[in-house]
């Protein structure tokens, strides 16, 4: 079932499983996650999540049937928007911003897009800038889905010469 289902996420279908509430992959106390329904924002928060970072554009996050930052912040947790793709490209410092936001957080941090990709390339260029990518951020993290260098690189940020 697991290889099935990472092979729709590589074609941009996601499923939502009863117990894993949208999350496709979890590395450490990031979780990363596809667009989250409110009950799935009911189960992150049951499970302990602190922060959830959206990494969907202002366009698309107002394209959905609920206020997202008022459903997270009323069920107790942080919402951060870092939006990625459209006018808001892939922007090197919000891998900086991550980092900082994932130093002071004191629990789980979900992060999320339409399918969860574009929060797995901000991640694995996180992971990247911090020394803890391994041979592959994209298998450190056990990511299911699509892979695409460039946009990782574009999210990097600069390195002093």
């Amino acid at each position: 079932m697991s290889l099935f289902i990472a092979f729709l996420s590589l074609i941009g279908v996601t499923m939502t499983l009863q117990d894993d509430s949208a999350i496709v992959a979890r590395h450490e106390t990031v979780w990363l996650a596809s667009q989250p329904s409110e009950a799935d924002l009911d189960a992150w928060a049951a499970e302990g999540a602190r922060m959830v970072i959206n990494s969907r554009t202002p366009e698309e996050t107002a394209s959905l049937p609920f206020d997202l930052s008022a459903a997270v912040e009323a069920r107790g947790m942080r919402y951060v928007e870092m939006p990625i793709g459209g006018a808001s490209g892939a922007d090197p410092a919000l891998t900086t911003q991550l980092a900082a936001l994932l130093e002071e957080s004191d629990g789980p941090v979900v992060m999320h897009c339409r399918s969860g990709t574009r929060s797995a390339h901000l991640y694995a260029a996180h992971l990247i800038a911090t020394g803890q990518a391994g041979d592959d951020p994209f298998d450190t993290m056990s990511w299911p889905g699509g892979r695409d260098g460039g946009m990782v690189r574009a999210l990097l940020p600069q390195q002093p010469d």
